[in-house]
């Protein structure tokens, strides 16, 4: 009826264009550190390991929600409900039940390739398997009941885009206890996930310059936990408005921003790895030195009667991060370069040794 209403008042429908150009381009910027990240770690070590294959799922996830989010914008997204043909309705809203699902699937991966990434270079005593590997059952257990609950909310499911019009013929779950949820749920687990590391990062004597950077990839990360809180109070808007697909163009922007900067916060470590290596080459950095991967392989002689003096309540390997800087007048093209380095105490049979990572 209003559509009738406001077509024969000459009514210009408003609509809300912003989320292509932003989720354009938070695509691209997802894109940009993944390849970075790759391509640092090909360089410098050719070898990829779980938390890689999590993060390129994460960011297929990336590419998955901005594809259905870009094509619901040719059904309507952002345009007042009321200017909208009914068919185009029921496709914006089946676009939003997808998006939905991939939305939790990708903030899924990209946390799982965070902790991952904290289980390859932390490990103090038997604190490893039971924080990490138990934050990420956690993580699972929580992420596929979200799904489960968004997926079926509606009996049958495709109720969920066609109860717009008051029509009868299904049910549907009151839309704030899976609202307050998942948000309580994933703010919880973002910032379990960002403050997990600091009791181990607190006790590496690092440089003001990193404990910079360490604290801008914190920054990085709160800004997540914001955009979720700001796209929470957008979804509220929505129960009560008479005009929902204006909305649901904000609310994909700031879920959009959740997870292409979620991405992205999970590439800062390899993408400052990759924008080093050119400054030193470009002699921006202001040293003459090179960069490149060591080796060190020793064992204490046995027999000598000597033992390492280490901490008796920690008998595990400790495994930390630091610089290791090499002059060097000239070396070979094939030299990888890598500003990381992981060193691996090990107590056992008194060896010390240290294997590279990117």
């Amino acid at each position: 009826m209003r559509n009738l209403t406001e077509t024969a008042c000459g009514t210009t429908p408003k609509v809300n264009s912003t989320p292509l150009p932003i989720l354009t381009t938070l695509l691209v910027l997802a894109t940009l550190s993944v390849a970075m990240r790759f391509s640092n770690k090909y360089t410098m070590s050719g070898r990829f390991w779980w938390d890689d294959g999590f993060l390129a799922l994460a960011w297929v996830g990336c590419v998955a929600y901005t594809a259905v989010i870009l094509e619901t914008t040719d059904h309507g997204l952002g345009a007042d409900m009321w200017s909208i043909p009914f068919d185009d309705i029921n496709h914006l809203f089946a676009g939003l039940y997808a998006s939905q699902l991939v939305y939790i699937a990708t903030r899924l991966l990209v946390r799982h390739s965070i902790i991952l990434f904290y289980l390859r270079i932390f490990s103090v005593g038997n604190l490893r398997p039971i924080i990490i590997i138990g934050t990420m059952v956690v993580n699972t257990v929580i992420s596929v009941t979200i799904a489960f609950l968004l997926a079926f909310q509606c009996r049958p499911i495709n109720f969920f885009w066609t109860r717009w019009d008051k029509h009868p013929g299904g049910t549907c779950l009151a839309p704030p206890p899976i609202l307050w949820g998942n948000t309580v749920f994933t703010m919880v687990l973002d910032l379990w996930v960002l403050l997990m590391p600091l009791p181990y990062v607190a006790r590496l004597q690092l440089s003001v310059k990193r404990r910079i950077g360490i604290s801008f990839m914190l920054a990085v990360g709160v800004t997540i936990v914001v955009f979720s809180l700001l796209k929470f109070f957008e979804i509220r808007k929505m129960e009560t408005s008479e005009n929902p697909t204006e909305l649901i163009a904000r609310v994909t922007v700031w879920t959009a921003l959740e997870i292409c900067v979620g991405v992205i916060c999970a590439c800062l470590p390899g993408m400052r790895m990759f924008v080093g290596y050119f400054l030193h080459r470009w002699g921006w950095t202001g040293s003459s030195s090179t960069l490149h991967s060591h080796h060190v392989s020793f064992r204490t002689p046995s027999g000598s009667g000597q033992k390492t003096k280490a901490s008796r309540s920690s008998q595990a390997n400790i495994r930390i991060t630091t610089m290791i800087h090499t002059q060097q007048n000239e070396g070979p093209p094939s030299e990888s370069y890598l500003p990381l380095h992981a060193i691996e105490l090990g107590h056992t049979h008194g060896t010390v040794r240290s294997h590279a990572w990117a």
